[in-house]
């Protein structure tokens, strides 16, 4: 067995199919009662105090940095249930138990409305790629100084370095899933210049801010699919998505990072065109969905590494400790090497603690232990 390794050695052994001393832990860390546990201190009571927020923050940090190897989007999440209108009127609520936000109101109800509005939105991201392209180490300078300020709160820990799409998700959340297919049906190259204006401006983002010194690892994602099935027809993703991610994916290839791709759902009917995109790992492998750490594993070999694939919706909400720890070892059995464990997407309020304890003690356990010889 190799030597006790560093987080960062762990996390690049892992990602070139290497043995490592354990099972590294990926995930996403939005639980108040690991964020006590882990950092070994008390949460304060939730306040949008500044005072209040910096503590929140530390804690947060210094739970993730002693809980996972890699992670992404660290911090507290909301501090205050509260509704706030952004720039564009659209409505927000904010909610410190879910660590999330949503949509309550959007400032257009009908397609002539949801047009007018992605046009704007279309010519603010036309600029915000412009000040990028004309001052690259502007953006570089303030990305690097709040990725270090992260990064000094985590220890260790390997924090992916950005995480970008390709429009997808940005303009079908804006826009509601019912108004955005009206849009693509009526207006369909108005959709796709949305699209093309998003890729357009991570890719400027990627060439001005990318350093494998800081981490050797960002996240790619487009959520193309739920349980079961995809959420758009293959055709579609092969005519506007998988190009575009293929794009993205190339631009950060070219400074030396490996691209984790992440999307819910089923996806094996699409497998094949995430490769030809060049992802080089999967993310969440969400199990309730259809999706098999041991199909994926045995069909596609060590051209993906893995990451997730713990049931977080049922295992970890409802299941037995000992239940999440056969499952754990069941995991380093099909997926070791090239496999992080962690839940299938993130380890939120409805996690129990002692499941998310019985996943990290699995992880612990050395890989002999966990999950067998290899």
């Amino acid at each position: 067995m190799p030597a006790e390794m560093t987080r960062r050695e762990r996390v690049e052994r892992t990602m070139a199919f290497q043995e490592t001393d354990r099972v590294p832990l990926y995930d996403l860390l939005r639980n108040d009662a690991a964020f006590a546990h882990f950092s070994g201190e008390a949460l304060p009571p939730l306040s949008p105090e500044p005072e209040t927020v910096r503590e929140l923050s530390r804690i947060s940090g210094k739970a993730v940095g002693a809980f996972l190897d890699m992670t992404r989007s660290v911090g507290f999440g909301p501090v205050e249930e509260k509704d706030t209108r952004d720039e564009y009127g659209f409505l927000m609520h904010h909610a410190p138990f879910e660590k999330t936000s949503w949509i309550v109101e959007r400032p257009f109800n009908d397609e002539v409305g949801a047009g007018e509005f992605l046009k704007k939105w279309i010519l603010r991201t036309q600029e915000k790629t412009a000040a990028v392209t004309a001052d690259p180490g502007a953006q570089r300078e303030a990305f690097h100084r709040t990725f270090l300020e992260t990064q000094a709160r985590i220890g260790g820990t390997v924090n992916l370095l950005t995480q970008q799409g390709v429009g997808l998700d940005e303009v079908r959340h804006l826009l509601g899933f019912e108004l955005f297919t009206y849009l693509d049906a009526d207006m369909p190259g108005l959709i796709s210049e949305a699209l093309e204006a998003m890729t357009q401006h991570n890719i400027a983002v990627c060439h001005a801010i990318a350093d494998p010194a800081l981490s050797p690892v960002v996240l790619t994602f487009s959520d193309i699919a739920y349980k079961d099935r995809l959420l758009h027809s293959p055709e579609y993703l092969r005519r506007e998505i998988f190009p575009r991610i293929k794009r993205v994916n190339e631009a950060w290839h070219e400074h030396g990072l490996k691209c984790l791709f992440h999307s819910d759902g089923y996806l094996m009917e699409v497998m094949d065109d995430l490769i030809e995109t060049g992802i080089d790992g999967l993310n969440p492998i969400e199990t309730l969905a259809g999706m098999s750490l041991k199909e994926i594993r045995e069909r596609y070999g060590h051209k993906l590494f893995l990451a997730g694939g713990i049931d977080m919706s049922q295992l970890m909400s409802y299941g037995t400790p000992e239940e999440v720890r056969h499952v754990c070892r069941e995991a380093i059995r099909d997926a070791y090497p090239g496999f992080f464990m962690g839940s299938t997407t993130e380890t939120d309020n409805s996690c129990k603690l002692e499941n998310i304890i019985a996943m990290y003690e699995v992880a612990m356990e050395g890989v002999e232990n966990a999950g067998g010889e290899h």
